[in-house]
């Protein structure tokens, strides 16, 4: 890879502690401003929820685009490497592009005297790209909550929330009530949203938000979001009326992908929640007879609710072999195995991962899976010959970058630099 990019990459990564949230707005706000307030020049849709924020972001970006709309689609994390977080019309940002948009931004940074974290400054690069790039739209997910997460800063056209559930628990609240507080902080006042059915503490918040900021909000089947966003833009003559492709296809890797290995049928997912697990257990059920079992490989990591995502697959045809996420928050297999508590699964400990996934194509059960957290399913996917040469070679990278000796050093004074 160039050197610009990779000192850009550098540069961005700065390590993420639930000690550092909530932060506010207005740091971002100051580096926006910086360089023009580029958030301010096109309609943005922002994405928040627990699970399905991805999916949703990135179904509603490619209907937008069969309208003939130019759309920027920021997401995260990534799975390979970090570019995948920023596209315009499908196409990621180009190495060139990210180093030059990233020294812009850096050099802005200086201006304002601040320090800016990963997110924050990955955020800004992606608003200020869409905004060179003159978008017709963009299509932004939330990192964690929503309220004081930097994609707020963008006075949004509608705001997309999906099925809520306790997700990063430390940083918002420790309740769902509160975890929806933070997500429902997306809401503009005056504005529209549409969200999925959610549960009823989670609906009355959502209800309560609304009704503050005398914002309309509606409650749709989480198929439909994407597209009653997409036709209220066009309907409030935000965006030009065009004609949409309601079911354009979207295939996001390592979310319930279904990939041929060896001339059999392998599942690889990344999620990670209770809400997830029941979603994987659905698309497991879809790809199997009663009768046929399956054998999971999961890894997760150490701020998950194990035994809220593992419940799904307790039952005597599943194989469930636990081992270590990769990265510094990967639990180890014999704790994992302690936080499941499965009983009726058969359960075995394999510490080593790369031995996990080598033996998991092999094995006698009909249809093996690897699941537990996006960084299994990239681990994975690497490990299948599922990349290119080059972007086998810019993942190695990438992640040497985000989880390397510097990079825990840094998290280990907790300081940004």
């Amino acid at each position: 890879m160039r050197s610009n990019y990779l000192r850009t990459l550098r540069n961005i990564c700065q390590p993420v502690r639930a000690a550092d949230y909530p932060r506010s707005l207005d740091v971002l706000r100051r580096l926006l401003a910086e360089v023009g307030n580029p958030h301010k020049r096109y309609p943005a849709l922002v994405v928040a929820g627990s699970v399905g924020k991805g999916t949703t972001a990135a179904r509603t970006a490619a209907m937008l685009q069969s309208g003939g709309f130019s759309v920027g689609l920021y997401t995260g994390p990534h799975l390979h490497h970090f570019r995948e977080r920023f596209l315009i019309n499908g196409e990621a940002i180009t190495p060139g592009e990210f180093a030059e948009e990233g020294e812009t931004l850096r050099r802005a940074a200086e201006r304002t005297g601040q320090s800016y974290s990963t997110f924050e400054q990955a955020t800004a690069l992606a608003l200020w790209w869409f905004a060179q790039a003159r978008v017709d739209v963009a299509v932004l997910e939330v990192g964690i909550g929503g309220r004081w997460d930097a994609v707020n800063v963008v006075p949004n056209a509608g705001a997309l929330i999906t099925p809520i559930e306790m997700e990063h628990a430390a940083m918002l609240g420790g309740s769902l009530h509160t975890i929806a507080f933070h997500k429902a902080g997306i809401i503009q006042p005056g504005g529209s949203a549409f969200s999925v059915p959610q549960v009823p503490v989670v609906e009355e918040v959502l209800l309560d938000v609304a009704q503050s900021l005398n914002a309309a909000l509606s409650f749709v089947p989480f198929e439909q979001v994407p597209e009653t966003a997409c036709q209220s833009l066009m309907a409030h003559g935000i965006l030009n009326n065009r004609a949409l492709n309601e079911s354009v296809p979207v295939r996001l890797p390592g979310r319930l992908e279904v990939v041929v290995l060896h001339g059999r049928q392998m599942l690889i997912d990344g999620g990670h929640t209770a809400l997830a697990g029941a979603r994987l257990r659905t698309q497991i059920d879809t790809l199997l007879h009663p009768e046929e079992n399956a054998r999971l490989v999961v890894g997760m990591l150490d701020d998950k609710d194990v035994q809220a995502f593992l419940r799904h697959f307790d039952e005597a045809r599943f194989t469930v072999v636990l081992t270590q996420a990769p990265g510094h928050r990967g639990i180890a297999a014999e704790v994992l195995r302690e936080r499941a508590r499965l009983q009726r699964a058969r359960v075995i400990t394999e510490p080593d991962l790369n031995t996990a996934l080598r033996t998991l194509p092999n094995a006698s059960e009909t249809l093996p899976v690897v699941a537990g957290s996006l960084r299994m399913a990239a681990t994975a996917r690497e490990a299948y010959g599922l990349l290119n040469a080059d972007e086998l070679e810019e993942a190695r990278i990438t992640r040497s970058v985000f989880e390397g000796e510097d990079y825990l050093a840094r998290l280990e004074r907790r300081t940004f630099t």
